[in-house]
């Protein structure tokens, strides 16, 4: 199917790229409106949060309509996310597998390609790294069942807080279809440290989270990750440099587009889409230009 067969030069259309919302609302645009957009705008694919598939089972829209709808714009639904507290265990474990059933039940209806997984609380959150890594192992087999590659995601105040950490986990691990999400976000407001990604062997880089910033943080880390994320090439984030980068250690994996602003959620979805797809695809050309 087109999402797993997804390279180096496809761009997927995040969920909050598109949702019209803030992150953890429901969408303000309807599922068949965001795939029009999205497809319209020249996306390979798009992606889609947990929530907002409940959403739309609530709402009566089934796993058939959303394929049809999918299938009518020639796109793949490539992205499911977001799932954290995998690590738990006993009742505080009960919700993260639950959460992580409807993942596989999407990913089944839609013949996804990776779901998007991490720890979004601050230091202290995990347990100690060997077992972080034995539970990420457990569900990267879980994963494996949907034929799904698990996208570890690092976030510069967690635990888990650059390429380092993630490569640890991911290889301790050991499982063939775990891997790194790398979002420019993450990267540049944390290590930034193209040593830490040269040490990865460049085909555990499952997918890159595209977007840009200010060159500064401005107030928390979640105010300045979920409202002040720009369209890139509209930032200070050396983005060509962040892609010669991936390509010269011989990194392949499509890219995911993630803008989340009060900026980006104020346009049409027509508008929020083709913004994203263009300002993408013009930094992308650039940085390969020879």
């Amino acid at each position: 199917m087109l999402a797993r067969t997804l390279g180096g030069n496809d761009l997927i259309a995040s969920s909050y790229t598109l949702s019209g919302s803030p992150v953890f609302q429901p969408p303000r645009f309807s599922f068949a409106d965001r795939v029009a957009a999205a497809a319209k705008a020249g996306f390979a694919a798009i992606g889609i949060a947990v929530e907002d598939y409940i959403a739309c089972h609530e709402r009566g829209v089934s796993d058939a309509e959303m394929r049809r709808i999918l299938d009518d714009h020639g796109i793949a639904a490539a992205e499911i996310e977001f799932l954290t507290g995998w690590w738990e265990e006993g009742e505080r474990g009960e919700r993260p597998r639950a959460v992580e059933e409807r993942i596989y039940q999407a990913a089944d209806a839609f013949g996804s390609r990776h779901m998007n997984v991490g720890c979004a609380g601050e230091r202290g959150s995990l347990p100690p790294p060997e077992k972080v890594a034995a539970k990420f192992g457990d569900l990267c087999d879980r994963a494996a069942k949907h034929g799904l590659l698990v996208a570890l995601e690092f976030l510069p105040w967690s635990d888990i807080p650059d390429v380092a950490a993630a490569g640890a986990i991911v290889g301790e691990a050991g499982r063939a279809n775990g891997g790194i999400l790398i979002d420019t976000w993450h990267y540049f407001r944390g290590a930034a440290d193209p040593a830490q990604v040269r040490a990865v062997p460049p085909e555990k880089f499952f997918l890159i989270q595209f977007d840009d910033a200010d060159a500064e943080r401005m107030g928390s880390w979640m105010e300045d990750t979920t409202d002040r994320r720009r369209l890139p090439g509209e930032g200070a984030f050396d983005l060509a440099g962040f892609i010669r980068m991936l390509d010269a250690v011989g990194v392949v994996a499509p890219f995911s587009v993630e803008i989340l602003s009060a900026e980006q959620r104020a346009r049409t979805v027509e508008e929020a889409a083709r913004a994203a797809y263009e300002s993408s695809r013009a930094v992308i050309t650039k940085a390969r230009q020879k």
